[in-house]
């Protein structure tokens, strides 16, 4: 094809056909244009399309994990909501009144909540990590998701602060539990284990449990932690944002 037109070009020169040769020129420079447009406008086409393919890819791995996300959120804050509920039982416990007319499974049975787990949530965030890690977040179109997925650590990093917070009050409520009661009777109470030989805690009475200002002061503070986390800063922000980021996924995914 190139040596066609140039075949063209010597015989217009060699013939004195100069006008001619350069319209046919202008001609060949103006096809040449257009073939160059066209090439880098199907490139682009290309290059879109494959964005595009890899947005979708993305979006659907960020739904998986943040729909595991908001299961996990969830229980925490239903696993917290159990363990405020019996932080406010045990603090009525420091009214005499009240003690003399609960027993001592009633007891056992509320402090499992608060012996069984620290507050916690353990969110997934490998596939969050990797695209922007990576460098591929621009490639979600969204920017209001763009914005949403990018702060979400510094959510998640606040609360984090508060849980690390909390893990002192917990050991030391532990400490007073396993200084001044027995444990061994809160887990034959609720029937967790049953032990058959004797020992020493089986004297110990829990209810004196409550004579201590000490545990009072803990369970007081751990409960105004646990309902703090719970509250719309925290374990309430996470699960709005979560909601919100599936909403804009689900979004991106309909286009």
């Amino acid at each position: 094809m190139i040596k066609f037109f140039r075949k063209i070009r010597q015989k217009m020169l060699t013939e004195n056909k100069i006008s001619k040769y350069l319209i046919y020129a202008i001609g060949e420079i103006f096809l040449v244009v257009i073939g160059i447009l066209i090439a880098l406008q199907i490139n682009n086409n290309n290059n879109y399309n494959e964005q595009r393919r890899l947005e979708q890819e993305y979006l659907l791995s960020l739904q998986s994990e943040f729909e595991i996300n908001l299961s996990k959120i969830n229980a925490s804050i239903q696993e917290n909501e159990q363990r405020i509920q019996a932080f406010d039982f045990l603090l009525t416990l420091f009214d005499k009144n009240i003690l003399d007319t609960v027993s001592n499974k009633r007891i056992s049975q509320m402090f499992v909540p608060i012996l069984g787990s620290e507050m916690s949530y353990l969110p997934s965030s490998g596939v969050l990590n990797d695209i922007i890690s990576s460098g591929k977040l621009n490639l979600i179109s969204n920017k209001g998701l763009r914005q949403n997925l990018a702060s979400h650590e510094s959510s998640l990093n606040l609360l984090n602060i508060q849980l690390n917070g909390s893990k002192f009050t917990d050991e030391n409520l532990r400490l007073v539990l396993y200084k001044q009661g027995s444990i061994r009777n809160i887990l034959m109470d609720i029937g967790f284990v049953e032990y058959k030989l004797e020992s020493i805690s089986r004297e110990i009475d829990n209810k004196m449990l409550f004579d201590s200002v000490e545990l009072e002061n803990f369970l007081l503070t751990y409960s105004l932690l646990a309902k703090a986390t719970n509250g719309t800063t925290l374990f309430g922000r996470i699960k709005a944002e979560i909601e919100n980021i599936l909403e804009q996924i689900e979004q991106g995914l309909e286009k």
